[in-house]
């Protein structure tokens, strides 16, 4: 895919997400939660909007294949009746494509990442770094705007490669849990699979209800070979 073709979709997406994101502005402020089909396509932009911000920081990292953690579409309930979302990504690189610090220490990193949260409007930012001989740093940011309530960023140094971890909460939105985990995965969770790794251009996933608007197959469910029973053999006599 070009990157011409991926901006265009992202715009044509984002585009999308703001009307949406107007209409539930709007249900919130009457004071009415939405439901059916209005909940779906409210929650679809919220999970959007949010892993989308964190995907304009991912490709500013490190613009290649990053490991899932959690992938982020089950939601989870919150506040009296609301659901939201928790999503990490990981990037490391591998022992043969070792991936470095993009400012080459953990602070310098850290303080070229707070430069580009506050140009592209994240609040509330927060550097901590440890004492005790932890190497690592965290970042800690908002972006209400984006529907994330919290970003926690953990720089890490390796020996052999470093990584860094993004862990994201979303905002808490008015609308029942349970029924929104219906409309998403109205066969349940049994069949249920997400991406282990993904780039920040990629079409996020959202439930597996047959007219929802997931793109494309979803990933095969990962599968283990059933471990092989050898016998022990027997003790070398004594002579």
């Amino acid at each position: 895919m070009t990157r011409r073709t991926t901006t265009h979709r992202m715009t044509t997406r984002r585009l999308a997400v703001a009307i949406a994101t107007v209409l539930g502005v709007t249900m919130t402020l009457t004071g009415c939660a939405p439901t059916g089909k209005d909940l779906f396509t409210q929650a679809q932009t919220v999970n959007t909007t949010a892993k989308e911000a964190v995907a304009e920081l991912q490709l500013y990292l490190y613009d290649s294949i990053w490991d899932v953690g959690t992938y982020g579409e089950i939601p989870e309930a919150c506040g009296a009746d609301g659901y939201r979302f928790k999503f990490s990504r990981w990037a490391h690189g591998s022992a043969d494509a070792p991936w470095r610090l993009p400012q080459g220490t953990p602070k310098a990193t850290a303080d070229d990442v707070i430069t580009w949260l506050e140009e592209h409007g994240w609040t509330g930012i927060v550097f901590r770094s440890y004492t005790g001989g932890v190497t690592d740093v965290t970042i800690t940011t908002r972006k209400p705007d984006a529907h994330i309530d919290d970003l926690l960023i953990t720089i890490s140094p390796g020996e052999a490669t470093d990584g860094i971890n993004l862990d994201a909460t979303t905002t808490c939105e008015p609308g029942n849990v349970d029924v929104l985990s219906e409309l998403m995965f109205p066969d349940g969770l049994s069949e249920y699979t997400s991406p282990l790794s993904e780039h920040p251009s990629a079409e996020p996933f959202f439930g597996m209800a047959p007219d929802s608007p997931t793109p494309g197959p979803r990933p095969a469910p990962v599968t283990y070979p059933a471990p092989t029973e050898s016998p022990t053999p027997a003790p070398s006599p004594t002579p």
